[in-house]
């Protein structure tokens, strides 16, 4: 239910219906297939209306992927690095926690990255530093891990094989993304080797 001040929709709640819409429309749409008179159409505002709020099309882009689904998972990352003996299946683990219960959030996000592979897609530099930055604070990490484990290639394949789970678990409606996620951290960690490790 929307707050209200007066007979008019509070300022927080209209940039939230915003927000929300453009999260929905770059998640079924793509950037290229939302426009800014969709997102007005969406949440009773005229195009002019949304722009009060987000200034740009680009600068809507921008608010849902650093001040929405970045936002949302950087703590699992700082929670994890503050760990005197930090675990790469606890990261993991985590990160697909919070991603489980956002799954529009990351439809949107799979089909930005998939549409950003053109060079010239607004958020192609997002996504190509937002993955440069990912890998290179996970290789920094002093993992507390078997020894002989190639904890670099771990992560590479680790990472690769959660983009491929979520894309699997947005396909079809009603799994739990948990639970996928599970049966892949026996492909990862298998015991015994990484028994006290997971």
């Amino acid at each position: 239910m929307q707050r209200t001040t007066g007979n008019r929709p509070a300022r927080s709640d209209r940039r939230a219906d915003i927000l929300d819409a453009a999260i929905d429309s770059f998640g079924t749409r793509g950037y290229y297939g939302t426009s800014l008179q969709k997102i007005a159409t969406a949440v009773g505002l005229t195009k002019a209306g949304v722009l009060h709020y987000v200034a740009s099309k680009e600068g809507l882009l921008e608010l849902v992927l650093n001040d929405i689904y970045d936002s949302q998972t950087s703590h699992v990352t700082q929670s994890i690095l503050q760990l005197d003996r930090p675990l790469i299946s606890r990261y993991w683990r985590a990160t697909v926690a919070v991603n489980a219960e956002r799954p529009q959030l990351v439809h949107m996000f799979s089909t930005l990255s998939a549409e950003a592979l053109d060079p010239h897609h607004p958020a192609h530099d997002y996504f190509e530093q937002r993955e440069q930055a990912t890998v290179s604070i996970a290789l920094s990490t002093p993992w507390s891990a078997p020894a002989g484990v190639d904890c670099e290639r771990l992560l590479r394949a680790g990472f690769s094989m959660m983009d491929g789970i979520q894309l699997r678990w947005l396909r079809t409606p009603g799994k739990d993304l948990n639970a996928m996620w599970a049966d892949c951290e026996d492909v990862l960690f298998p015991l015994p080797l990484w028994d006290g490790y997971r």
